[in-house]
């Protein structure tokens, strides 16, 4: 019986701090959700509505039409400028364009996503932000990262400090580092760099400078320059083309030997005949190597023996393999005419310029 007692008594020893700590645990997670809540109140109870630029400026979440048209008349809002992309607004556009016509409001459309804009959509967010009328409402669906990539640019052309727009990015708006997606907030890191490197200080000019000739979404920009393509070739022979990519970004490419990932020289070429139009992809440049800014590389890319007679025309580009084309985000490609020629007819053609 003694030793019964004593090892009751040992347990309830060692159970009294756990107890202890558990109740602790149960009331920090009740406080921690009680300050949450009233931190967070903006974003989950009054549709994330904020003053960005007082009496100017304004963003939130997607609103109700009821809840739109009451901010619209509280703060005479003269444009409503919409940031979700198009499958995100098909259900929704229709009603939000007609409140905003109701009520003598412009209704405006940017497509942007959680990722860096190509540069010729942040250009389009800019000059709307330059030109609509205000007071104006910046909204996407949460009120989250699009909206603060909007509002940060809104701030810069104010005339406000990079710290003042990275403030856009907040907490308060519920953006949380660890969970929300943290591409959006890089465009400011690029333009800060930016400045940097010339020893420069921010101005609403220099901010619609960099972005009208300088932005780059991550790495996607090169300078093409072919050194050895031909203008024909005889069928059922193939060639090969040379170019010489620069990299103009920012940022390093990744080219990899891997034909399913990293980036690679690419080609989209269409054949035009007048009965056949045919469209397809070619890759090369299947090297491990990494490209720093400002380095060049020589990439060369195989033109198929299996090509039938005719014109075609190759859109030279580079390619993040399953990502994305660097055309799509705003690089240059370039484009070259190829014919090809029946031996016959090619070897005609050569002789006829002769004695």
């Amino acid at each position: 019986m003694a030793e019964i007692s004593y090892n009751k008594l040992r347990i309830q020893r060692h159970r009294g701090p756990l107890l202890r700590i558990a109740r602790y645990a149960v009331v920090g997670v009740a406080l921690f959700a009680v300050i949450g809540a009233w931190f967070f109140r903006g974003p989950l109870f009054h549709g994330n509505f904020h003053t960005v630029i007082p009496n100017e400026v304004y963003r939130s979440a997607q609103l109700s039409p009821g809840t739109l048209g009451r901010r619209i008349r509280e703060f005479r809002l003269r444009s409503v400028i919409n940031l979700r992309s198009d499958d995100e607004t098909r259900s929704r556009f229709k009603g939000e364009q007609e409140v905003t016509e109701v009520h003598g409001a412009d209704f405006h459309l940017i497509r942007l996503s959680v990722f860096m804009p190509p540069r010729k959509t942040l250009q389009q967010l800019v000059h709307l932000l330059n030109t609509a009328r205000r007071p104006l409402l910046l909204h996407c669906a949460r009120g989250v990262e699009r909206s603060g990539i909007a509002s940060a640019a809104a701030v810069l052309l104010s005339g406000g400090t990079i710290a003042e727009a990275r403030k856009q990015f907040d907490l308060t708006y519920g953006f949380v580092p660890l969970i929300c997606q943290p591409d959006l907030p890089r465009v400011l890191d690029d333009y800060e760099q930016w400045l940097a490197v010339r020893g420069w200080s921010h101005t609403p000019e220099r901010f619609r400078r960099w972005v009208e000739n300088d932005y780059v979404s991550y790495f996607y920009r090169a300078r093409l320059e072919p050194l050895d393509v031909p203008a024909s070739i005889v069928r059922g022979t193939g060639a090969l083309m040379r170019f010489r990519a620069t990299n103009t970004s920012p940022h390093p490419w990744r080219l990899r030997s891997d034909g399913d990932r990293g980036v690679h020289l690419g080609a989209k070429v269409q054949m035009f005949e007048p009965s056949i139009k045919r469209e397809f992809e070619l890759r090369g440049g299947f090297r491990n190597l990494t490209v720093i800014p400002g380095e060049s590389v020589v990439l060369e890319i195989v033109i198929p023996d299996t090509l039938e007679s005719g014109r075609y025309k190759f859109f030279m580009d580079l390619v993040d393999e399953r990502v994305k084309w660097f055309s799509d985000m705003g690089s240059e490609p370039i484009t070259l005419d190829l014919r090809v020629e029946d031996s016959d007819r090619l070897g005609g053609n050569r002789g006829s310029g002769h004695p």
